[in-house]
């Protein structure tokens, strides 16, 4: 079995840097966000009510494609919900997430 490497720590800046030019467009077609009870930055504490990589709210096509991050947050207390996404903080795909090694802008200890 083999053991997940860890995500890789990004600066909010670099992360919209790297993405630059490879925007999803959220108002084309539907995309999904899981929506959470406000919770931290480990970074730099500030509250998000969305699921986020480096301050980019993390959006699927699916809500199936969501279902495990979103159990993972009932996990920890974040009290879940997949829904369409139309709020308009910048966004990663899960799928640009996972590319770029899971980037995150903090682990919390």
């Amino acid at each position: 079995m083999s053991v997940p490497a860890a995500p890789t720590t990004y600066e909010v800046e670099e992360l919209s840097e790297l993405l630059e030019g490879d925007n999803v467009d959220t108002g084309d077609g539907d995309w999904y966000a899981i929506h959470t009870d406000p919770w931290p930055c480990p970074a730099c504490g500030e509250t998000f009510d969305w699921v986020t990589a480096c301050h980019h709210v993390v959006v699927a096509n699916s809500r199936d494609d969501l279902i495990d991050h979103a159990a993972r947050c009932a996990q920890v207390g974040r009290n879940p919900k997949i829904i369409r996404y139309e709020d308009k903080l910048p966004t990663i795909t899960l799928w640009q997430w996972r590319a770029l090694g899971r980037p995150v802008h903090g682990i919390k200890k």
